[in-house]
């Protein structure tokens, strides 16, 4: 996986014919967020906005895949735009410059994944934490298993996508050598991660619900 904010004309002519894929890591506004938060939450959105503008030299952006979406259409953009309307306005941009939201996730396999979650972060005794991670390990499988079957169906040769996911996530996402993925990390994603590490619970700020 590259990590770059940027391509230059040589990179840009390697990567022409390839399959592309832009990983950005899914960032949630907490509602108790403080205004540093905010502040520094704000530049991250923006400066992906301005590295994926730089990014499209390679390969402008034909196909949008993010975590939870496995519906289509107004359904699809009413759940981003209430897991984040800052998201929602870039995607709405590179809709209008051409590109189309896909499903990435299967909606049963995704429910049974959200459900073991939420058991795990209940359970108190080791036995059941280890029965109930027994399970959610296997969801895990079963949803990437499918996430790498959407990406390579949907990716043609030469395109370049869209990927919104968690970064906690990426760790799962095996794909084929024959696509390239970039990391986009702005600058403010260190400050940001500072920030997380400097407050006494980070759970707010990965959630996945």
């Amino acid at each position: 996986m590259t990590e770059i904010g940027k391509i230059g004309k040589p990179e840009a002519a390697y990567y022409k014919d390839k399959k592309k894929i832009y990983f950005v890591r899914n960032l949630y506004l907490p509602q108790n967020a403080t205004d540093k938060y905010k502040s520094i939450f704000s530049r991250y959105w923006n400066e992906v906005e301005e590295h994926l503008a730089k990014l499209e030299v390679a390969g402008k952006i034909s196909k949008i895949f993010c975590e939870s979406i496995y519906m289509a259409g107004e359904e699809a953009m009413k759940v981003l735009s209430a897991m984040n309307i800052r998201l929602e306005q870039i995607v709405n941009k590179k809709i209008d410059a051409g590109a189309v939201l896909l499903p990435l996730e299967s909606k049963e396999i995704f429910g049974i994944y959200i459900d073991w979650y939420n058991c795990l972060a209940l359970v108190r005794t080791q036995r059941v934490h280890e029965a109930i991670h027994k399970f959610l390990d296997e969801t895990i499988n079963e949803r990437f298993e499918h996430i790498k079957s959407v990406l390579q169906e949907n990716i043609k040769d030469a395109e370049a996508a869209l990927l919104i996911m968690r970064d906690e996530d990426r760790k799962f996402l095996v794909l084929p050598d024959d696509m390239e993925i970039f990391l986009v990390t702005p600058p403010a994603y260190d400050d940001l991660l500072q920030f997380i590490r400097d407050s006494k619970s980070e759970k707010e700020f990965w959630r996945i619900d």
